[in-house]
């Protein structure tokens, strides 16, 4: 995996088979009792987990990683599942448009179109949730961005893990972090910039670090303190709170990007998600909308 990590960093540009990545993970234990079913979207599909019994109301739109080029929801079912199973929560997983056959305006076109078709089922925005981890963090904030900028209602709250925030890859460089990271070398961030700027065709990519962020919900940000993302997420949680948006950040040390997807077997993946689904309990045990007939 380390060699495949120098090779993609060197040369991302080349068509690598990112589709097959998604395959090639070995699937990890996932909750019983769980229904999926594939949504269509207008540009591409989602998986719709729901729990046995599910009856609250409530709908997490999540929103994978991958650097915005693989991933989905076989590599994610794992985490997405645990969700669905402690939230007693359907979790709809957007399969995004990825790099670099679309662009990063594709995939937050997606998303939005996902968060849409949430709002829809659900009825109000009191019912749902914007999730995401790395790229789909990144996704995730530039999503709540994005509908208040449209005049859509924010949903009741939102959860990073390791976001993308600043596509500046100045302070990710020089931070120390740049060097410990175990998933990222160095070059990746650099290679990942040229990718998105290349597909992007000379439009500007927009970070959620330098958005106006005011209106936006509660905020749950987590992070490794030994990841390359990690200045983006502390950068993130102090632009939230700078705009008046309350910010929770906890950082947990010496682990792996993403760590909380091998909630089954990590210890500490399983405590980090559970602390997720303490940050949601209230959101999970309030009163359902009431469906006019």
């Amino acid at each position: 995996m380390k060699s495949t990590n120098f090779l993609w960093s060197l040369f991302p540009h080349l068509p690598w088979p990112y589709h097959l990545v998604d395959r090639l993970i070995p699937p990890l234990p996932v909750p019983s009792g769980l229904a999926r079913s594939s949504i269509s979207l207008p540009n591409c599909t989602a998986e719709l987990t729901t729990p046995a019994g599910h009856d609250n109301g409530k709908i997490v739109v999540y929103l994978h990683g991958g650097a915005f080029l693989f991933g989905g929801r076989k590599l994610h079912r794992q985490m997405t599942g645990r969700f669905a199973d402690e939230l007693h929560a359907q979790v709809l997983a957007v399969d995004y448009r990825k790099l670099p056959r679309a662009t990063v305006a594709d995939a937050l076109e997606d998303s939005v179109a996902g968060y849409r078709y949430a709002l829809q089922q659900a009825g109000r925005p009191e019912d749902v949730v914007l999730m995401g981890d790395s790229a789909g963090g990144y996704l995730a904030l530039m999503t709540a961005v994005e509908i208040r900028r449209r005049g859509m209602p924010v949903p009741a709250a939102i959860v990073v893990m390791a976001p993308l925030t600043d596509w500046d890859m100045t302070a990710k460089m020089a931070a120390p972090t740049a060097r410990t990271c175990a998933v990222f070398p160095q070059r990746a961030s650099t290679r990942l910039l040229a990718v998105a700027e290349r597909a992007a065709g000379g439009q500007a990519l927009e970070s959620p670090a330098h958005c106006d962020l005011t209106g936006l919900p509660p905020t749950l940000v987590q992070v490794s303190d030994s990841e390359l993302l990690y200045p983006d997420a502390v950068l993130i949680a102090d632009r939230l709170r700078e705009h008046g948006v309350p910010c929770e950040l906890q950082v947990w040390h010496r682990q792996v990007h993403v760590f909380q997807a091998a909630a089954s077997i990590v210890p500490e993946a399983a405590a980090a998600v559970d602390r997720i689904s303490e940050f949601l309990a209230g959101w999970a045990t309030a009163e359902p909308a009431q469906h006019s007939a």
